[in-house]
């Protein structure tokens, strides 16, 4: 399953702090601009006045209105009779303005752009100082952090700028940090030098400072552990990675990237407090859509799959181009066994992202499981042209081969398996299939060895070796086999099947009529259990229990009589092997109709 964590995400066209300062200053060649740098690429530039309205619709009108009450109750308090520099002021200490703040310089804009939202990209905008230059206000006595961040102010007459997608350069979630760190190292911009006073040290130091430092150790360890080479090693790493994560929620309980990133290291320790984190996430943000498709993978780990494909409808329903959300809801839908919504979901993912090879092996387990063979085979084979190391893809196409009969195929596919992973197990058992299937038996007990050895408990393997073991006539490495598989797997009806018959050819009917009874209670509907119950309760003269049994596999479809006398030739060749006549009611029972 596919889950996001908010770390280094791919950056398509920019891929280093140098990359991306050049690309902003060759666009600011050749006019003045002015900057503004945003964590987040909001849907408007606009002032923390508008901002506060734009939910009742304010009109520019309205906004004159409100900032200038505004300013009459602040001249009250103020010496300063300048409507912009009370303005200033007000937005120094936090109140709402219709002022949006510039910087005249390119870098310190894109420090802004980088404060913040690490889980999401930044932009820094630029502004043709000619084209807005009647909206522009230079405050006249700078205070300390209006000179550091070389500050101007925008006044826009309707609360925010309109802008061409010219005047934006994105800054990628992945670059912010590296970003920050570039700049402190070469221009000395930094959390420090750019809140220079003590009101902004004061507001900003802990969250900016504390926090984020804390959120970007934690990611460093969640990486660590992500690539860690031991379970243990992994688990104690990913709790160093939860306990800063911790500490940046003590210093900012409303960081949304934290409980994201503890949430995801949670889902492989303890799935209770991934779900505890993921749903605090989505209470501070209910569109937080990263947030309920992990959760979702989440419920899809707990195997409640109805949650997970409403978590999975939650994110597509806020990003409808969220190719990972189609991808694991189709998962849920083929965990239901419900194929064809899993085929349109992962049909979905590879038209959002044609090279998901991911996708193309998922739907073609779904294809594989409504018995469209070829076109599972076609996904399997597309997976491994996008991805040529995809050890499932060549496992699952060889499972499909192995279905047509085409054996030969099947073989080489899980040969290749077998040389990318030495220790994928399946892959040997399912190789031993398919040699089983040709007839090559040596080869077929090779890779069952290889099996068990790397899985001891590899219960299907004990039992398919069991069944060469028996046809070779090795009766007692194959009773030893089918027990083991029994002990592993008490439920599954197969290895009892198999022993029965193993006692069988060695005259040890009791013991094999007891694991026909067991693969009878297991699975009444086992119809070879009645017959060879049956026999076994002729071979004890057991003439009522044999008529039973005769009776009820020939009423369940098979054909009693033929598999009988395939077996013994005749009805007096058994009598003859057991050297007792079978009564007259028992014999018509085998005998063929025209006889």
């Amino acid at each position: 399953m596919k889950m996001l964590t908010h770390t280094n995400s791919q950056i398509d066209h920019l891929s280093s702090p140098p990359d991306i300062i050049q690309e902003i200053a060759a666009k600011s060649e050749g006019c003045e601009y002015i900057y503004r740098g945003e964590p987040e690429c909001y849907p408007k530039v606009s002032s923390t006045l508008y901002r506060e309205y734009a939910h009742i619709g304010a009109a520019s009108l309205a906004l004159e209105i409100i900032q200038g009450q505004m300013l009459n109750e602040a001249k009250k308090l103020t010496y300063e009779i300048d409507d912009s520099e009370i303005l200033i002021e007000i937005q120094h200490y936090g109140g709402k303005t219709n002022l949006i703040d510039f910087t005249t310089d390119y870098l310190i804009a894109l420090f802004f752009a980088c404060d913040g939202s690490p889980e999401k990209d930044g932009r820094v905008i630029r502004q043709k100082t000619e084209t807005i230059k009647d909206l522009i206000k230079h405050p006249r006595n700078p205070r300390h952090r209006i000179k550091a961040q070389k500050t101007v102010f925008v006044i826009p007459p309707n609360g925010f700028i309109e802008l061409d997608k010219d005047d934006i350069v994105t800054v990628p979630a992945a670059i912010k940090q590296p970003l920050l760190q570039y700049l402190r190292k070469h221009y000395d911009i930094s959390t420090e030098t750019i809140y220079s006073d003590l009101y902004s040290f004061i507001k900003n130091q802990d969250i900016h400072r504390s926090a984020y430092v804390a959120f970007y150790s934690g990611l460093t360890f969640q990486k660590i552990g992500d690539d860690a080479e031991t379970p243990e090693e992994t688990q104690d790493v990913y709790q160093k990675a939860i306990a800063y994560y911790t500490e940046a929620l003590e210093q900012k309980p409303d960081m949304l990237e934290a409980y994201l990133n503890r949430g995801t290291i949670y889902n492989d320790l303890d799935i209770d407090e991934a779900l505890e984190n993921y749903n605090t996430a989505i209470q501070l943000d209910p569109n937080y859509t990263v947030a309920y498709h992990n959760r979702g993978v989440t419920y899809l780990r707990k195997g409640d799959f109805d949650r997970a494909i409403k978590d999975y409808n939650r994110a597509i329903e806020l990003n409808p181009n969220y190719a990972m959300a189609y991808y694991n809801r189709g998962n849920a839908y083929l965990h239901k066994n419900d194929p064809n919504p899993a085929i349109r979901d992962y049909t979905k993912t590879i038209e959002l992202n044609a090279n998901d090879a991911e996708a193309y092996t998922g739907r073609g387990v779904a294809y594989f499981k409504k018995s469209e063979v070829d076109l599972a085979i076609n996904d399997y084979s597309r997976a491994i042209q996008l991805k040529s190391d995809y050890t499932i893809a060549y496992y699952n196409r060889g499972n499909a081969y192995a279905s047509k009969g085409e054996f030969n195929n099947a073989i080489k596919d899980y040969s290749e398996v077998i040389q990318l992973d030495s220790n994928y197990a399946e892959a040997y058992y399912s190789r031993g299939n398919a040699y089983d299937k040709k007839g090559e038996m040596d080869l077929a007990i090779k890779d069952y060895n290889k099996a068990i050895e790397l899985n001891s408990d590899y219960a299907d393997a004990y039992n398919n070796r069991g069944i060469i073991y028996g046809e070779q006539g090795k009766y007692d490495f194959a009773m030893k086999d089918f027990t083991k598989a029994i002990r592993l797997t008490s439920g599954n009806f197969n290895p009892y099947y198999n022993l029965g018959r193993v006692y069988d050819e060695k005259g040890k009917y009791n013991q094999a009529i007891e694991n026909y009874d067991k693969v009878i209670e297991l699975n009444p509907d086992y119809i070879s259990a009645y017959y060879r119950r049956g026999v076994a309760w002729l071979h004890l003269s057991e003439w009522e229990k044999a008529k039973s049994d005769l009776t009820a596999a020939a009423a369940k479809g098979v054909n009693v009589i033929a598999q009988f006398h395939q077996l013994n030739g005749s009805i007096r060749n058994f009598e003859q092997k057991i050297g007792i006549q079978l009564p007259p009611d028992v014999a018509v029972l085998l005998t063929p109709p025209e006889a």
